[in-house]
């Protein structure tokens, strides 16, 4: 596998999201590894608040990557021991991740540096399991769902089958029902 692989596999367009798991603390090596060959990948980060802290994972062990599904089960076979990728329910090909669902996660996760934002404003009565779209601040664009946790509203984001992102701290004028 090398750069041209990953080049002619762009050249066709068969490149979707995918989500793998990775094992034993392998992460940032693997990450390295496919961001040499060229591959697109995504990890959702929290950045440190102080000198002298580190930045965490928000979902750890999760990897997504944009590649095409041949050259992932390639990939796979080569580090058997140390990922997972995600599958469909029925059968053994990798799960695509919609692009528009990546995209959103993608949106939440990376704005403010991963740190969580909380439905403050009371002014708007959403309904749990409303779904709504932000229209204003950091996290513009983004659709979810609100649900309540813990006596506080949130705004779910989800990757169907591999993680959701509970965001906080959003004020009600900045939401509109879809």
């Amino acid at each position: 596998m090398d750069q041209r692989d990953v080049e002619e596999g762009e050249k066709k367009d068969k490149r979707n999201w995918y989500a793998i798991r990775v094992f034993n603390n392998h992460i940032f090596r693997i990450k390295e590894e496919l961001d040499n060959i060229g591959v697109q990948t995504y990890m959702a980060l929290k950045k440190a608040l102080k000198p002298g802290m580190r930045t965490v994972q928000l979902a750890p062990s999760l990897l997504f990557v944009r590649w095409d599904a041949e050259r992932l089960s390639a990939f796979k076979q080569k580090h058997f021991s140390e990922i997972m990728v995600y599958r469909k329910a029925e059968g053994t090909e990798p799960a695509v991740i919609d692009e528009k669902e990546m995209e959103m996660f993608m949106l939440v996760t990376s704005a403010l540096g991963g740190m969580d934002v909380e439905v403050t404003d009371r002014v708007f009565d959403f309904q749990q399991g409303e779904r709504v779209r932000v229209t204003e601040g950091p996290f513009k664009g983004a659709e979810g769902i609100v649900k309540r946790i813990k006596k506080d509203r949130k705004l779910l984001i989800e990757v169907s089958g591999v993680v959701v992102v509970a965001v906080s701290h959003i004020p009600g004028q900045f939401l509109e029902r879809i």
